[in-house]
């Protein structure tokens, strides 16, 4: 539990240092997936209930599509 909320603070300061610098995308494709997890870990399972673990897999996943929108927004233009 208290190694979760170490990851879980450290990933919040990471997203709000991306987010003070503008990088909107970046922040959220950093904080959503850890915040997924553990809502999907302690309140899901611990507590048994699906609805809060499928809430922690929505938010991962689209924690992971806002990671692929981040990648793709701040990659260089290919050449032609």
């Amino acid at each position: 539990m208290a190694l979760m909320s170490l990851i879980l603070l450290l990933g919040a300061a990471s997203a709000i240092n991306k987010a003070r610098k503008g990088q909107w995308y970046t922040a959220g494709g950093i904080f959503l997936p850890i915040l997924g997890v553990d809502v999907m870990l302690f309140d899901g399972v611990e507590r048994h209930s699906s609805l809060l673990f499928w809430l922690g897999v929505a938010l991962a996943a689209v924690g992971f599509g806002v990671e692929f929108i981040a990648y793709r927004r701040t990659r260089p233009p290919m050449p032609q």
